[in-house]
């Protein structure tokens, strides 16, 4: 009888727990630096603008080239749909989560417009407000009976995510010659982000006597202020243009949070003695947290160069490491980790792309570049969730009509990584439920542009 209960029991949890616990941590980029790009024409050439930029995207990839642009636009804006895709793929021997969903709506965008030039000819100011990371999805997951020879059972899962990163800034661009720009745009950054995972699990035996109950819940949320500048140097001839950005550290200014967790286990097994171990509620929750966030050093560069009716554009951005830092304290006597940390690593984009002109009117643009996560460390205790490396592929068109120019375009990015279950209950309190098992998170993403660029 024993050995049937712990056979249940194991069998239970296996079943049930595994078949939801595996949903990955979130289907966009909040630890990618290149996943958005900005400007009617930066978004079609893949944001490879360092060294070429025309517009008032200037002012996000390279604030020196905005004192060189010949075009007169006073006000730069983007209206983007994004079809997000995310499924996971469980490892052999693991046949019950095999799932996927999808989210579409409004992607991220730039909205900028210019000053009045105040200190003279050949000075330049500009204002502008951009979405630097967005994530926004809810996954869930029931299953009524996944137990067979169970009387009753049912398993639900849900997890709910959120996080945003806003950049305002201004622009000071001054042109040192008729070829040369240096500039810099100061961004005050506002970061929110919320995360919460459920997970239940209940079944009664066929006997009507055995019952086995799981669930946990974990949440946190936490806002957060910072400051940080990008400074840029451009030069620029007929044919050919060249730039670089550097992107200094954030400085915090104050932010804050909260956080809570409760897990509760009535009939399970966990040390495998063949009896139920005594009930377990654990239960915390704290408010008026310190929150912290940081990004790094950023080093850029880039050239264009036209010959006849194309216009290649190739550039490349580094960024510097950031050492692990704490963004919130736990509660008391959580599981698994006491503090929600990030670590950001080393990361090298590059890319390419051209831009072809057909007539005075109308150009075709192409591009590809590399999008590589900066997310360092077990994603169990890092607050960015997406850790997988992104390729991107882009192009489209752009016409004028009158004093105006419109943009249409797509885009498309893909990627995968293998990880472990991620769940609220830590797999080291339920040893016999696999739920240290990885699966293979797979992920892409579709765009499509509309741009607008008034008075040009």
């Amino acid at each position: 009888m024993a050995g049937r209960r712990r056979a249940h029991s194991r069998l239970w949890l296996f079943a049930g727990l595994v078949s939801l616990a595996a949903a990955p941590r979130g289907s966009a980029q909040d630890a990618h630096y290149w996943a958005i790009q900005y400007g009617p024409v930066g978004q079609l050439v893949g944001g490879q603008l360092i060294g070429g930029v025309s517009d008032l995207s200037a002012t996000f990839y390279n604030p020196g080239a905005l004192s060189l642009r010949n075009e007169s636009s006073y006000l730069l804006s983007t209206e983007s749909v994004q079809w997000e895709m995310v499924s996971a793929e469980p490892q052999p021997g693991i046949a019950v989560f095999d799932t996927s969903s999808s989210t579409f709506g409004a992607a991220p965008s730039l909205l900028a417009g210019v000053l009045p030039r105040w200190f003279g000819d050949n000075t330049r100011l500009a204002w502008s407000f951009l979405t630097r990371q967005k994530l926004d999805v809810r996954m869930g997951q029931r299953v009524t009976d996944p137990v067979a020879g169970a009387s009753a059972s049912a398993s639900e899962a849900y997890l709910d995510q959120r996080a945003h990163e806003e950049w305002a800034g201004l622009t000071f661009s001054r042109a040192l010659s008729d070829s040369v720009g240096i500039g810099i745009t100061w961004y005050g950054v506002y970061r929110g982000q919320r995360t919460r995972k459920e997970l239940s699990f209940d079944a009664v035996a066929a006997n009507g006597q055995d019952a086995l109950a799981v669930s946990g819940v974990s949440d946190f949320e936490f806002s957060h202020y910072r400051t940080l500048a990008k400074l840029g140097a451009a030069w620029r001839t007929k044919d050919w243009h060249a730039g670089v950005s550097v992107t200094t550290p954030s400085l915090g200014a104050f932010g804050s949070g909260k956080a809570a967790y409760t897990i509760s286990m009535t009939g399970v097994d966990a040390n495998g003695d063949g009896r139920p171990d005594p009930p377990v509620l654990e239960t915390a929750t704290e408010e008026d947290l310190d929150s912290e966030y940081r990004s790094s050093w950023a080093l850029g560069g880039g050239v264009s160069r036209r010959a006849g009716s194309t216009r290649l554009y190739a550039s490349a951005e580094w960024y510097a490491p950031v050492e692990r830092f704490t963004v919130l304290e736990l509660p008391a006597g959580a599981p698994g980790a006491s503090r929600l940390t990030q670590a950001l690593r080393s990361v090298l984009n590059a890319g390419v792309g051209f831009e072809h002109v057909l007539s005075e009117e109308v150009s075709v643009y192409g591009a590809f570049h590399t999008d590589f996560s900066a997310s360092e460390g077990s994603a169990r205790t890092n607050v960015a969730v997406s850790d997988w490396d992104l390729y991107h592929f882009s192009g489209g068109l752009s016409f004028r009509f009158r004093d105006n120019r419109f943009t249409l375009g797509a885009s498309w990015a893909r990627g995968s990584k293998a990880r472990p279950l991620d769940t609220p209950i830590p797999p080291e309190q339920l040893p016999e439920a696999s739920l240290d098992r990885e699966v293979t998170i797979r992920y892409s993403k579709v765009t499509f542009l509309l741009g607008f660029q008034f008075g040009s």
